[in-house]
C-alpha cells in the first residue's frame, strides 16, 4: 500500500494554502526557501525530484528515518559590500527542509541520489508486496 499522499490539482484549496504559507515563510522566515518537489510512482520504485538550482552537493543532506524522507539544503549567495548599490535582490539564499512520509514500503539501503543541473533526483525501489493473503476461518 502506498503511504505517499498525492497533491491535488494546482487550483485546489490545499495547493493555494500551501503556496500561501510558503510565501509567508519566504517573507518572514529569515532565509527559508521551499523549492518544488515532484513525486513519481512507477511499478517498482518512487522517484523524487527537487528543484535546487544553485545549491552545491556538499550543502545537501538527505535522510530517511522511520519512513520519513527528509531533504535539507543550504544555499549561499555572495555578500555585497557596503559600497554596492543593489537595485533589486531576487536571488535567494537560506535554508530548505522538506519531509515526505514514504512509509515502510521502500528499500532503505537501495535509495540512489544524484544532482544534475540543479535537480536532485532520488530513486527509491519499492519493497515487493506479497499482498495480504485471505484465509477463510471456519465457524464451529
Amino acid at each position: 500500500m502506498n503511504n505517499i499522499i498525492p497533491r491535488k490539482q494546482w487550483l485546489s484549496p490545499e495547493h493555494i494554502l500551501d503556496d500561501f504559507f510558503a510565501l509567508n515563510k519566504l517573507k518572514g522566515g529569515e532565509g527559508y526557501f521551499e523549492p518544488r518537489v515532484d513525486i513519481i510512482e512507477k511499478n517498482d520504485k518512487f522517484i523524487f525530484v527537487a528543484e535546487l538550482p544553485g545549491v552545491e552537493k556538499k550543502n545537501i543532506n538527505v535522510q530517511l528515518q522511520d519512513g520519513l524522507l527528509t531533504i535539507e539544503a543550504k544555499m549561499h549567495e555572495d555578500k555585497e559590500s557596503e559600497v554596492d548599490n543593489v537595485i533589486r535582490k531576487e536571488i535567494r539564499s537560506g535554508f530548505f527542509s522538506r519531509s515526505i512520509n514514504v512509509g515502510q514500503n521502500i528499500k532503505e539501503n537501495d535509495i540512489k541520489a544524484e544532482l544534475v543541473n540543479g535537480l536532485l533526483k532520488l530513486t527509491a525501489p519499492k519493497i515487493k508486496s506479497t499482498g495480504s493473503e485471505v484465509r477463510k476461518i471456519e465457524i464451529s
